[in-house]
């Protein structure tokens, strides 16, 4: 028989696929943990102060809207990549294990659990030094990015296998989650709006709304006095129907008051589809130590209804990100409380200014449009200049002023600068020619002499003979720059519809100055071959036949009875015929008839 050998067994080697990488290494993993979690943070930092808005005029057509969509998606695509490799790195800093169970319990799970505590922390620490507790909701794509991250680093350290079938599995994730939201998409758009009752606004009761807050301008307003102004369910579904009738888009919106609560519905077409976006939403709103909360008890989206769970951290968001934009911030620091009732909403503020941009930021996204206030100033002073040499003949001193402001801007303009610099000459024109006020919508930024010295040197310059056509010209224009044309508009009828109310009386010669001061800017800034187009126009020469038509014929000083009796009111088939007149007068003056607006009124 062969004898036994006396040689014991060596216990088997392990793995390749599971062995254990160094110390070192590990350390080093780690310590590369560290540097990318500094990398997110700068970027988080970055993207934060850097968010990306849709004004309200925002949704006007299909290209727009797609745009804005394609820049939020990418970015939260984005916020998912950053954190793909603190989920890896967090594997591969911890020791590989051999069993199943212990691959899950003693690698995955302390790497998943730790990478989502360091994203929670880095996350915290984004709008700044101080800690502050970042929303579940607002977690929820960094953690899966997280998670995504775990699951490659235990892929790729399991052997070949693992990592070939790691990408299949990850493109099938990826569909279902595409077809996930393809689906939700679907049912949150409906093919018929909201069928809401919304009231129609009259020009009696636009003045009505303006008398509600006339003399409570909280620029006027002394320091430590307060003003209220209270609003009923009709006030307010009115103001909303005056808000979203600037569209000239078929945008419904109504709001009930039910004691503390606030009922919110909202119908908007969709761009270029026959589909609409319907919201129906109700909670409460509060304002306690100048921060807002809101609280959703409900949100209904087309035929998707918003889990409570969900809402709760909504809700924390979204008064996070109000009480945090700078918009909402002036507003807060004015206001002193805010009480409602099944009856009224009652506001208490003071004395307050809107900051640099306020209006504009309401029409514009925040990364659109920017205004310059040293060349806006630079342009004012340029213009000042010229005071000296300005002929007697006031009709003279507006071409002039126009000229020298577009030569400037001519001057200045850089390959691609053109549009924007003749966003500062028609702002600067705006202030000077128009009305000073129209600084306060941009932010002060001129010393009190030099805003005298403007207002004393170009008094009385005339349009056609016209002091006020002047005034309604530039401030229409400068409203274009900062709102949009639509805006512009919609303010110069007010006064129209305000001074018919027993003031100057309804001006369609008032009407041809505002429009044509609207299309004015639209031309100058609308792209940078009209601009410099116009640019080279002025430069030129200024002939005001080419930019402003003759309204001398055009009916004026109506009062409300008779502007109701002759021509039916706004909207009437008489004020139609004499807006179409207005409309075909400006397309045929030749600085514009080859680049009108596409968003001319009907």
């Amino acid at each position: 028989m062969r004898a036994k050998s006396d040689v014991t067994c060596a216990p088997p080697m392990e793995s390749h696929k599971f062995r254990n990488t160094s110390i070192t290494t590990r350390l080093i993993v780690a310590i590369g943990l560290l540097v990318w979690l500094g990398i997110v943070l700068i970027w988080a930092h970055r993207t934060q102060a850097t968010s990306v808005q849709l004004a309200l005029t925002g949704i006007r057509s299909r290209s727009i809207l797609l745009g804005w969509l394609w820049t939020v998606v990418s970015r939260q695509l984005v916020r998912v990549v950053m954190f793909v490799p603190v989920g890896l790195l967090a594997v591969l800093a911890l020791p590989a294990r051999e069993r199943f169970i212990d691959r899950i319990v003693r690698r995955w799970l302390p790497a998943f659990a730790g990478s989502m505590l360091l994203s929670y922390v880095v996350l915290g620490f984004a709008a700044g030094v101080r800690f502050t507790a970042p929303a579940v909701l607002f977690l929820l794509l960094p953690w899966t990015g997280c998670m995504v991250g775990c699951w490659a680093g235990m892929a790729f350290t399991r052997g070949r296998a693992a990592r070939w079938l790691f990408f299949p599995e990850l493109a099938l994730l990826g569909t279902f989650a595409a077809v996930g939201a393809a689906v939700l998409l679907y049912l949150a758009i409906d093919i018929q709006p909201l069928q809401l009752d919304t009231p129609s606004i009259t020009s009696a009761e636009k003045r009505r709304l303006y008398g509600l807050f006339s003399g409570k301008n909280p620029l006027k307003i002394e320091d430590g006095q307060t003003v209220q102004v209270s609003l009923t369910e009709q006030d307010i579904n009115l103001l909303l129907a005056w808000g979203l009738s600037v569209s000239r888009t078929e945008r419904k919106a109504r709001v009930t008051l039910e004691d503390n609560r606030v009922r919110l519905q909202a119908s908007t077409p969709i761009p270029g589809g026959a589909r609409h976006l319907n919201v129906q939403a109700w909670g409460q709103i509060e304002l306690a130590a100048n921060r807002l909360n809101v609280r959703a008890d409900g949100l209904r989206i087309g035929r998707v209804e918003i889990p409570k769970i969900i809402l709760r951290a909504l809700s924390r968001i979204v008064s996070s990100a109000a009480t945090d934009d700078e918009r909402v911030k002036s507003i807060l620091r004015v206001v002193k409380r805010i009480d409602a009732d099944s009856k009224a909403v009652t506001v208490t503020y003071g004395h307050g200014a809107p900051p640099k941009g306020f209006v504009a930021s309401l029409f514009h996204d925040t990364i659109a449009v920017q205004f310059d206030s040293a060349a806006i100033k630079v342009q004012i002073l340029n213009l000042l200049a010229t005071v000296a040499k300005t002929p007697t003949n006031n009709d003279q001193r507006f071409g002039l002023a126009v000229q020298t402001a577009f030569r400037m801007a001519r001057e200045r303009s850089a390959a691609d600068s053109a549009a924007q610099e003749n966003r500062n000459a028609v702002l600067a024109l705006g202030i000077a020619l128009g009305h000073y006020r129209v600084e306060t919508l941009l932010g002060t930024f001129l010393d009190d002499a030099t805003r005298e010295t403007v207002k004393r040197a170009f008094h009385g310059t005339t349009l056609r003979k016209r002091d006020d056509w002047t005034k309604h010209f530039f401030v229409s224009a400068a409203l274009t720059v900062i709102a949009a044309g639509n805006v512009s508009d919609a303010t110069g009828l007010f006064k129209e519809e305000k001074d018919a109310g027993g003031g100057s009386g309804f001006s369609f010669g008032d009407l041809l100055a505002d429009r044509s001061g609207t299309t004015f800017a639209q031309v100058a800034t609308c792209d940078e071959a009209s601009a410099r187009a116009l640019q080279d126009r002025l430069v030129g020469g200024f002939n005001v036949d080419d930019y402003f038509p003759s309204g001398q014929d055009l009916p004026e000083n109506l009062q409300d009875a008779d502007f109701q009796a002759l021509y039916g009111g706004v909207g009437g088939p008489g004020y139609r015929r004499l807006m179409a007149e207005i409309e075909r007068r400006i397309a045929h003056c030749s600085a514009y008839a080859s680049r009108l607006p596409v968003d001319r009124p009907q």
